[in-house]
């Protein structure tokens, strides 16, 4: 029998051999490095993309998209990449912990550690600008939701790329937008989700952030949220984003046209003129 971990790596073997990254970039412009930060769930990698010829700016903590399974890839390293020398900041791109090896609560556990410690460790450079993308949303919101509950330090604020925020409805039940095409199916989707949160629990808003209350959200950061009209998960986000409102909280939502999820990294359609919009609310 096929174990939860076995049919991980299938999956994990699989997205690599389909998706064998951007063209190598030149780094002359940055440093790369790598920090290892302690957690309770074990060392997390983060990679440290800083300007090379100018002070660093400020910070933003990048935490990649995984549907929670998949690790960090090529992809993600040029997203940073264009974020440090676009705007002068220290990207610090986290490579959390990832299901099923690691379920809920351990990634956010993990995440938000490491959020914590590098507030702390930058903390001369002002808050950091928190990016997350789909299932890395998810992390980000729950991030500042925890940091609320215990009274730390928040992002100045939070950028969600079409993030995955309502886990309690099966994917199969979604609306399907028209003219979509299934980027992962909703079997695979749900197996992600019974990876991330095999207990099944419903109603606990740092799994399905879509749940959270106004008393949840006050105090959010300010969020810029982006989703694509062609993916499942725009309904969620877009309706997180009016629960922010509703609670208060200063909100920019824009759908991008004739797009899917993960539109952003693969450079479909408008993922320029999405680049230049994260940019835009970075530096303003």
């Amino acid at each position: 029998m096929t174990t939860p971990h076995d049919f991980a790596q299938q999956l994990r073997q699989r997205q690599a051999a389909k998706r064998p990254g951007p063209t190598p970039q030149d780094r002359a412009s940055e440093q790369v490095t790598t920090l290892t930060i302690p957690t309770s769930v074990g060392a997390v990698p983060v990679y440290r993309h800083q300007p090379h010829f100018v002070p660093a700016q400020r910070v933003i903590i990048n935490l990649h998209g995984s549907g929670f399974i998949f690790p960090h890839n090529a992809y993600d390293d040029l997203f940073a990449k264009q974020l440090c020398l676009s705007t002068q900041a220290l990207v610090l791109d986290v490579d959390y912990p990832l299901a099923p090896e690691h379920p809920f609560p351990q990634p956010l556990q993990a995440t938000y550690q490491v959020v914590q410690a590098l507030q702390a460790q930058y903390h001369s450079l002002g808050a950091p600008t928190i990016i997350g993308h789909s299932a890395g949303g998810n992390l980000a919101i729950g991030t500042q939701l925890l940091a609320q509950r215990h009274n730390q330090p928040k992002a100045d604020r939070v950028i969600l790329d079409y993030p995955a925020l309502d886990l309690d409805t099966k994917p199969a039940d979604k609306p399907f937008p028209a003219g979509a095409r299934a980027i992962i199916s909703p079997e695979l989707a749900e197996t992600f989700n019974a990876y991330y949160r095999p207990s099944g629990e419903t109603g606990n808003p740092l799994i399905s952030p879509v749940t959270a209350t106004s008393t949840d959200l006050h105090g959010f950061p300010p969020t810029f949220i982006l989703t694509a009209d062609h993916d499942s998960l725009m309904p969620e986000a877009e309706a997180f984003g009016q629960s922010l409102i509703a609670a208060g909280c200063t909100v920019t939502l824009h759908r991008y046209q004739n797009v899917h999820h993960g539109f952003t990294l693969n450079g479909e359609g408008q993922a320029d003129h999405a680049l230049r919009d994260i940019l835009t609310y970075i530096q303003a």
